[in-house]
């Protein structure tokens, strides 16, 4: 439940502190060394913050995706990667995010899943992979996170701005045993893990597989809060 604790403790400092005028940096209180960096910081405010992205493990860099494609200008954030395409400067695709999902199940050697042969009651047919999204409870679940999240890009209806944030499904829903050792209804996207949480609040009853953080083994660290103790004696 790692995922959950950091979440939670989150909560109290979703409103991230500006470390300066001069700079457009997101920084955190609660956490070490990197902040969102400019020109990620105001796209992964305004996209989902700490539970879309998460906390930034890298600072920004330059990086060749697995695809062989071009150079760019990159920021690791534990569940995703924020990249700034050049050629797209001034348009709302200037930064765009990796495709995460489809890059983790190639460094664990997992094939893509069969398709699924038709559409599923109540749920998100994605013909282009032959898969459903589906809720997990009633009005709850994959199906209505996916629905409900999404870029903020203009001039896109809200699928195509769900597309965008986590890309289409690769796998069906189904029990896998995720880093944190939790058996849980798993289903993996392009950009993204979905995971079925059903012990949790219903706000993080589906929380996203901390990516960006297996793919590199950067995690972010976290400043202990300190320990209550006894008052020193009065001098």
């Amino acid at each position: 439940m790692k995922q959950l604790r950091l979440l939670l403790m989150s909560v109290l400092f979703i409103v991230p502190i500006r470390a300066s005028t001069a700079a457009s940096n997101y920084c955190f209180p609660e956490v070490k060394a990197y902040c969102v960096e400019a020109p990620f910081d105001e796209y992964w405010v305004t996209n989902g913050g700490l539970p879309v992205f998460g906390y930034p493990i890298s600072a920004k860099d330059r990086y060749q995706a697995p695809d062989q494609g071009p150079i760019l200008d990159i920021q690791w954030t534990e569940r995703q990667r924020l990249e700034q395409h050049k050629t797209l400067a001034g348009t709302a695709y200037e930064i765009q995010i990796g495709l995460l999902g489809k890059e983790r199940m190639a460094q664990l050697n997992r094939d893509l899943e069969p398709a699924a042969r038709r559409p599923a009651p109540d749920c998100l047919w994605f013909a282009a992979t032959g898969h459903n999204v589906c809720n997990q409870a009633d009005g709850m679940g994959f199906k209505q996170f996916w629905q409900s999240h999404g870029t903020t890009t203009a001039g896109l209806d809200s699928y195509a701005r769900s597309l965008q944030l986590f890309g289409l499904p690769l796998t069906s829903a189904q029990f896998e045993v995720n880093p944190d050792g939790d058996e849980v209804i798993t289903q993996w996207f392009e950009r993204a893990r979905f995971e079925w949480h059903p012990d949790n609040p219903d706000q993080f009853k589906v929380l996203l597989g901390r990516l960006g953080s297996e793919i590199t083994g950067f995690e972010p660290e976290i400043i202990p809060e300190p320990i209550p103790g006894p008052n020193p004696p009065n001098k």
